[in-house]
């Protein structure tokens, strides 16, 4: 992972959840103070207060960020399963519909794929671009403070949020397209859409392009 800058550090510090929740907390010091509750002492409590608010909300959302290649076809879609479950309370509605057509293809080609083995590299392409980018992709995702997903511009002026959904877009119409070619024996388009899924997919972090 490319080392971040001091400003991107200092805002995805101002963002957090826990200096949210901490900056929320902490205002009970000067409430306090105003209703005469406390005196000299509250610029201490204050802080006191700050850092228990702190605590309460800095652990992270952790999703699982990689499926082990030896699992079966059953096991990797309910793997897959977990980890979208995990995933979506934080994503729009829209990026849900589009795991789910992710998850559609994937069960509808992995078996085919797992069974026939006429092309090593179709399965690894569905693997590596399923289980192992699109994990990555949603726990960097996830680990973004979510006032940070909503409100800061990365690439092009696009947000952490609007960049993840044109992914997801992406790869559930990617997915379809791989269907569509195993269905046909199109090695040729298996090959090109491999190529293009892990050129999009191989970078997951979502601030390496405001590096």
């Amino acid at each position: 992972m490319p080392e971040r800058s001091l400003k991107l550090r200092a805002l995805l510090f101002l963002y957090s959840t826990a200096n949210i929740v901490g900056c929320s907390v902490a205002l009970l010091g000067p409430l306090l103070l105003f209703v005469g509750v406390v005196g000299k002492g509250w610029l201490l409590i204050t802080a006191g207060l700050y850092g228990a608010g702190w605590l309460l909300g800095q652990k992270p959302p952790e999703l699982e960020r990689q499926i082990e290649d030896s699992l079966t076809v059953d096991q990797t879609i309910e793997q897959l399963d977990r980890i979208v479950a995990q995933a979506r309370p934080h994503l729009t509605a829209e990026m849900g519909l589009s795991l789910d057509g992710v998850r559609t293809s994937v069960a509808e080609v992995l078996p085919r794929l797992v069974n026939e083995r006429t092309n090593e590299n179709d399965l690894f392409t569905v693997r590596e671009t399923v289980l192992r980018y699109l994990p990555e992709t949603l726990a960097n995702y996830v680990a973004l403070p979510p006032a940070f997903r909503l409100s800061h511009p990365l690439k092009d002026g696009k947000t952490a949020r609007q960049l993840l959904a044109e992914q997801l877009s992406l790869l559930e119409g990617k997915l379809r397209e791989i269907v569509a070619n195993v269905s046909a024996s199109d090695a040729q388009a298996l090959l090109a859409n491999g190529k293009f899924l892990e050129s999009k997919f191989r970078q997951p972090d979502f601030l390496a392009t405001n590096a």
